[in-house]
């Protein structure tokens, strides 16, 4: 995972940029980021694009690992929507039918909250980044091979006190099973098939642990006293259905006109509490770890940045959401041992390139020329989605002001106008103005603070760079 986040940030370099949108699936038929399964591209709800390799297929369950924790989180975000739990609550309560919490090695894990679970910031002793994750050595394998789970990360030393710093960990993500099963009073598959796989039309779905040789050959037999799966890691689902968590996250825990997650906790998700400024972990300045989400932003070849939230396993299984864009991308692999340019990389060279923001009222405000300067224009999408509206101020050849009306219909990224010359009138009278059709226009959004004016009149034609000066299209949690 760690390997995965650096990359997004500073591994992007365009040598596969040449490369069109349309070329994407022999990219991945060739190699070029290692053993996909599965690629999807989701746009409001619509697929945009799709297509499975390496024998997989649409029906095909896969195994997406630590994406296995955003789903985890989002059952506690649904607990906690349902008034059954509090993120700021103590692990002891929940803990305390199986373990003595107020003695040692257990009594300084009971004030670890829910939350600093949800955050990684738990403050238990854990490196799993080390070596790789079927290497005895590795504290998951340690776990796995413990013969209680929740036992062995509940007794493990500390090294910092609760929220004092960041450590993954899939051990304390596993506690979330047993947190929804005391908050809820259901096991977590159950609690997820009632409240969050069945409103998504989740129909298929297993949980097993890694196996080289896959389904049917991993653990099933889940060794802790609940005997519940672990709501860090072994959860298969199709991709299909990842792209339906992605999309309840882009809508804001809406799914199909029902809401599953407060907008507040997908907002919480996506809070950078850890960072560059209190973590090592993290190099770049814009990325970080919410709830069970990592968060970054991301460049692509046209010199663009983007700000994404995505649920990342091992192997490249990854949820990418990008709310500016309203995108969701996923992927399933199998690239255990790939050390080439990952699914990141293919984000950012062959599909980002093509695509432009939705001009929608996101793009209401101020804009203007950096080229000339004390001209502008306003722009209005208005509440229907499609009619725009916009007042050109501009001057003639002879520096006396001009102004033009526009208005015309949104589709896309762009919209099309009707561009009026306004003629007489008289400053703070009722003189009649004058609307003449001078020419036609189309705005094409570039990204969420720059936009291109295209025109044709009568007196010629053009195109205006145009920088955005008041408002904002995205703006990040926290």
């Amino acid at each position: 995972m760690k390997r995965l986040l650096i990359i997004l940030l500073v591994y992007w370099t365009p040598f596969l940029a040449a490369q069109p949108f349309d070329g994407l699936s022999e990219s991945i038929e060739q190699g070029s980021y290692g053993n996909l399964k599965a690629v999807i591209v989701s746009r409001r709800g619509d697929i945009i694009y799709e297509d499975y390799f390496r024998g997989s297929g649409p029906g095909e369950l896969h195994q997406v690992q630590s994406v296995t924790k955003s789903i985890g989180s989002a059952l506690i975000g649904i607990a906690h929507r349902q008034g059954k739990l509090q993120p700021e609550q103590g692990l002891g309560p929940f803990f305390s039918g199986l373990y003595p919490m107020t003695s040692d090695p257990y009594a300084d894990k009971a004030a670890i909250t829910v939350e600093q679970v949800l955050q990684q910031r738990h403050g238990i002793a854990w490196d799993e980044a080390s070596v790789d994750y079927r290497n005895p050595l590795n504290p998951v394998q340690q776990m796995i091979n413990s013969g209680d789970w929740y036992q062995y990360v509940s007794t493990r030393p500390t090294d910092a006190p609760p929220g004092g710093k960041f450590s993954y960990s899939t051990g304390a993500s596993t506690l979330m099973s047993r947190i929804v099963r005391v908050a809820t009073g259901m096991g977590p598959e159950a609690f997820a098939v009632q409240e969050l796989f069945g409103p998504l039309g989740l129909a298929q779905y297993h949980w097993e642990g890694y196996s080289p040789d896959g389904m049917g050959h991993g653990l099933t037999d889940w060794p802790n006293p609940d005997e519940d799966p672990p709501l860090g890691f072994g959860l298969w689902l199709r991709a299909r259905d990842m792209v339906r968590i992605g999309e309840l996250y882009l809508q804001g825990g809406v799914y199909q006109g029902r809401r599953l997650l407060d907008q507040s906790w997908v907002d919480a998700s996506w809070v950078r509490y850890s960072h560059s400024g209190n973590s090592d972990f993290f190099t770049d300045p814009d990325s970080g770890h919410g709830y069970q989400w990592w968060i970054a932003k991301i460049p692509d070849v046209r010199g663009r940045s983007w700000h994404v939230y995505f649920a990342s396993g091992w192997g490249s299984q990854v949820i990418f959401v990008l709310p500016e864009l309203d995108l969701v991308v996923v992927t399933t692999a199998d690239n255990y041992d790939y050390n080439g340019p990952n699914v990141d990389v293919m984000l950012a060279t062959q599909i980002l390139p093509v695509l432009n923001p939705r001009l929608d009222q996101r793009f209401n405000g101020a804009w203007y020329d950096p080229a000339a300067d004390g001209q502008g224009l306003t722009l209005e999408i208005r509440e229907d989605g499609q009619t725009v509206v916009s007042f050109w101020y501009t001057y003639d050849d002879q520096g006396n002001q001009r102004w033009f009306v526009m208005q015309g219909l949104a589709a896309g990224d762009q919209g099309d106008v009707t561009i009026y010359r306004t003629s007489g009138g008289v400053f703070l009278l009722g003189d009649p103005v004058t609307l003449e059709e001078w020419g036609s226009g189309r705005f094409i959004t570039t990204d969420c603070d720059h936009m291109t004016l295209e025109f044709d009149s009568v007196e010629g034609s053009g195109s205006i760079l145009l920088t955005r000066l008041s408002g904002t299209c995205y703006e990040p949690p926290g």
